[in-house]
């Protein structure tokens, strides 16, 4: 989660929001329109809601995108999207429009409260992604997931080959939030995964020097759901996903030609969803993103890795 650009605590009295946005000039307005401003945890849009004294009040930054969603097709009361990197699935302190729901929304021409995103993909994170347009389409999804009638398809590029090459990572993980107890509970968590292909060498810069690591090409199928587990598993099989900072991943590499490749995105992909309908299975398909093919190309990988890693039977 981002951090606030401006976060301060109410005092003197009690005062329009409005007013508290004014403060800020247009950046202030703006953040305020677009559901950036949170008021005690809480996003408020609404100018006259009056703050009282000791409210804490944060102002998120708006999270700029240059790519938008991709319909992918839609049946059945479903919808799918193909996710650019850098967006949000879901509403979240960057405002409501940086989201997949927001855009869906009005390219359909319809209420946001109409669509259910069915699954979610980090910020970070490109590929498809399901949305319901009813409560009967949530409720099959559901009885399609129940009797293991909804595939999914991951790739993603690591730091390295797993070992063993293929197998099932039962690592369980902790809920992100705590019980009432006070407590985060475990949760069990089992991920599917296979070798597609190995590159390099290259090199992850440190303070300590330049580490060697050979990336790979890794086809992965969640078959339970948790936040964060593919990025997850992968970190705790020692090999954590290119451009996942966050669970130790490298944000930067050195190429064999010593040219310095920035790392700007997690190198994860939802490549395919796959629903049995009516006796049929209907796969969607979202493209391998450029810059993931290019990096793989960049760190010396053989291409038909991708398609091996999209067709694997996992």
């Amino acid at each position: 989660m981002s951090e606030p650009i401006v976060r301060w605590v109410a005092s003197g009295a009690p005062r329009l929001l409005g007013d508290i946005a004014a403060d800020l000039g247009a950046g202030g307005a703006a953040a305020l329109a677009d559901g950036r401003v949170f008021v005690d945890g809480r996003r408020v849009t609404e100018a006259s809601v009056v703050v009282p004294v000791g409210s804490v009040l944060e102002v998120y930054a708006l999270r700029n995108v240059d790519r938008d969603v991709t319909v992918l097709a839609e049946h059945a009361g479903f919808v799918f999207v193909d996710k650019p990197p850098g967006l949000a699935t879901e509403p979240d302190h960057a405002g409501v429009e940086a989201s997949v729901v927001a855009r869906v929304a009005e390219r359909l021409g319809v209420a946001r409260s109409e669509l259910h995103a069915l699954s979610r993909l980090d910020v970070g994170v490109s590929g498809v992604v399901t949305l319901a347009r009813s409560a009967e389409a949530r409720e099959q999804a559901a009885r399609l997931r129940e009797r293991g009638a909804w595939r999914r398809r991951y790739v993603a590029l690591s730091c390295g080959a797993p070992e063993p090459e293929s197998g099932t990572w039962d690592q369980a993980l902790l809920r992100p939030r705590a019980t009432r107890s006070g407590r985060h509970a475990e949760r069990a968590a089992s991920t599917r995964y296979a070798l597609s292909g190995t590159a390099g060498p290259v090199f992850v810069p440190s303070r300590a020097g330049n580490a060697e690591v050979r990336p790979a090409l890794l086809a992965l199928a969640p078959v339970t759901g948790r936040t964060h587990q593919l990025r997850l598993h992968a970190a705790g099989a020692g090999v954590p996903l290119l451009g996942d900072g966050t669970y130790g991943g490298p944000e930067r590499l050195v190429l064999a030609s010593g040219a310095v490749r920035p790392l700007e995105r997690v190198a994860l992909h939802s490549a395919w969803v796959e629903l049995e309908l009516a006796g049929r299975k209907l796969r969607i398909l979202a493209p391998i993103p450029p810059e993931l093919g290019a990096l793989w190309q960049a760190l010396g990988g053989d291409e038909q890795a991708w398609a091996r890693a999209v067709e694997l039977e996992l």
